[in-house]
């Protein structure tokens, strides 16, 4: 524990689920505690006394915003930039302009998603192995935990066998 965090991995996230149970009834705090695993977990394997938060729902409907916003001015601007004689019917018909404008929405709500999803994960950087991350190659579930040196070890009993094998 030079580095001041305690890493356990766990086989199971039902193992991992009782580890963060007892970490919270030390009072551990959620920020302290980081859960990794190479495969999505269930909604119950996370600190004890935090939530799941993510920025995806509103930045998708700003993308969404944004690019039906943008490929619309596309539309209109250029049939503006560019007037043909058209008896006078209108250049760009409201139907065609809706369909150009509905995939500005769904484009801009994609992209905005994806990169949310990545900055979220932390991709774009590289992160410093652990000591214990070929264990998440092996589908277990690595818990770290900030602490001090005094630190109760006894929520990492379960894990002890794990990270040994």
């Amino acid at each position: 524990m030079t580095d001041g965090l305690l890493h356990a991995a766990f086989r199971t996230s039902a193992e991992a689920r009782v580890a963060l149970n007892r970490l919270g009834q030390d009072g551990v705090a959620p920020e302290n505690v980081e859960v990794r695993s190479s495969v999505p977990l269930e909604h119950d394997v996370i600190p004890v006394g935090s939530k799941l938060r993510s920025k995806i729902p509103w930045t998708s409907l700003g993308g969404a915003t944004l690019g039906g916003t943008a490929f619309f001015l596309m539309v209109k601007l250029t049939s503006e930039a560019y007037p043909l004689p058209t008896g006078g019917q209108p250049i760009v018909a409201l139907p065609p302009a809706g369909v150009i404008t509905f995939e500005g929405v769904a484009i801009g709500a994609v992209l905005t998603t994806v990169a949310t999803v990545l900055l979220e994960c932390g991709l774009p950087g590289r992160k410093k192995a652990g000591p214990l991350d070929h264990h998440i190659a092996l589908d277990h579930v690595l818990i770290s935990v900030k602490c001090d040196e005094g630190a109760s070890t006894a929520w990492t009993a379960q894990a002890i066998e794990t990270a040994r094998g």
